[in-house]
């Protein structure tokens, strides 16, 4: 697949090379540690001179999964050596990154791309583009959590200099992903499904790089995923705005029914579902944060009025918009 590289010219420099340090420990710092049930959770937050966004690091036994979700100002490269084995699984669902390691071409990894490499160490850059929404998973297994569950047996695993490496977000693998944004489980629970999901998103990757004919549909399902990730960009980014799925489906060259369709099956919702969801997940944040009136909630929402808008929260949330704020308080 040929991707269309952004050149990087205002570029901040992070270099790591002296240390063993992760990237974020540089770029955000930790503003919240949780421990319990075998897990531990720190979130950290992008330092103002990078931008701004967080970045969660959950640590379960041998594996850690990482979610990062900032805006850059600037493009940075990130200059490390690290020498630690390990197992890495990266999925970016939404971003730009270049990573360039000594001896082989660098890898160009685009909004919608991931790979599965067994990296034994990284003496090289990662550039990281600015002044654009980056969203990003990794996954993280020691070999002593792959030894442990019998997976190095028959596992052949690619390095960072292998050709092919890079492969598109299967449309399975997506609606994992999607499931880490909207997780509430605490306790056992969340351990019990972190380590489910742990073994499927292996499996589900280990499974695309072994399809006989994945090349084949490698373009066609790398853009159809990132035709359904601009559809929930664009509805997101623009609640006030109520969007036909006949001009979304036009916007992004899909058929309406396979736009619908397709949407469901991924994200596990309509389209019209999907933007009813988001506009009352965010009038409950201008509710509970602000004292707007209700009329004006609606209208940043797409609501002509409050009347309509009211009607449509208690459907969703079986309150009015009033009565919520009011027990909220």
């Amino acid at each position: 697949m040929i991707k269309k590289r952004r050149s990087f010219t205002d570029e901040q420099i992070v270099d790591l090379s002296e240390t063993n340090k992760m990237s974020y420990s540089e770029i955000a710092d930790c503003i919240e540690v949780k421990e319990n049930n075998d897990i531990d959770h720190k979130v950290y937050r992008i330092k103002d001179s990078f931008g701004q966004g967080s970045i969660d690091v959950i640590q379960i036994e041998d594996v850690c999964i990482s979610a990062m979700h900032f805006r850059l100002q600037k493009d940075i490269i990130l200059k490390q050596q690290l020498t630690i084995d390990f197992v890495q699984l990266t999925f970016l669902i939404e971003g730009e990154r270049v990573i360039s390691v000594a001896g082989c071409e660098d890898i160009f990894l685009g909004s919608g791309d991931s790979y599965m490499a067994n990296i034994k160490s990284f003496h090289g850059t990662s550039k990281i583009a600015g002044n654009k929404t980056y969203k990003e998973i990794k996954v993280r297994l020691s070999n002593a959590f792959l030894t442990k569950h019998g997976f190095f047996n028959d596992l052949k695993l690619k390095e960072l200099i292998d050709d092919n490496l890079v492969v598109p977000i299967s449309n399975e693998m997506m609606v994992i992903l999607e499931s880490f944004d909207t997780l509430s489980l605490e306790g056992t629970a969340r351990l019990i499904y972190l380590k489910a999901k742990v073994f499927e998103m292996l499996a589900i990757q280990v499974s695309n790089y072994k399809k006989e004919h994945y090349k084949n549909n490698s373009v066609q399902n790398s853009h159809r995923v990132k035709k359904l990730l601009s559809v929930k960009k664009k509805i997101s980014d623009n609640l006030a705005i109520n969007y036909s799925v006949a001009t979304l489906s036009k916007e992004v060259g899909m058929n309406k029914t396979l736009l619908n369709r397709e949407f469901l099956r991924v994200f596990g919702q309509t389209v019209h579902e999907y933007s009813i969801n988001k506009k009352i997940e965010k009038a409950k944040l201008l509710l509970v944060n602000t004292d707007l009136p209700i009329y004006e909630i609606a209208e940043q929402i797409g609501y002509k009025n409050a009347t309509h808008f009211s009607a449509a929260f208690k459907r969703q949330e079986g309150t009015t918009p009033k009565k919520f704020k009011t027990s909220i308080q």
